[in-house]
Parts: structure tokens; sequence; C-alpha cells
């Protein structure tokens, strides 16, 4: 009765190991994406206040 105990238990940790791998290449794709568009924001955000400043910059002459 405890051999087929611990097998119940590995073949669900098993299970639980392929879900979560699989899982999470579908989630690192998502990953990648958002962590892209954010890189892109700050460039832009970063652009735009330099821009800002050189506004400034000419108007003061």
């Amino acid at each position: 009765m405890n051999t087929q105990s611990d097998i119940k238990l590995t073949d669900q940790l098993e299970r639980d190991l392929i879900e979560r791998e699989l899982g999470y290449r579908g989630l690192g794709i998502t990953n990648d994406v958002k962590r892209a568009i954010a890189f892109v924001q700050t460039v832009l955000t970063r652009l735009q206040s330099q821009a800002r400043k050189a506004k400034v910059s000419y108007a003061n002459g």
C-alpha cells in the first residue's frame, strides 16, 4: 500500500512539473512581449523629456 501511494504521489508531482514547465513557456513569451513594450515606453518617455529640455534651452537662447 505504501508503494502504491508513493507511485501516485510521484505521478502527480511529475504532472505538476510538466504543467508548470509548459505554462512557464507560454508565459515566457508574454513576459518577453511585456518587457519589450515597457522598454519602448521607457525610451519614448526619455526622448520626450529630452525634447522638452531642448525646447526650454532653445527658448532661453
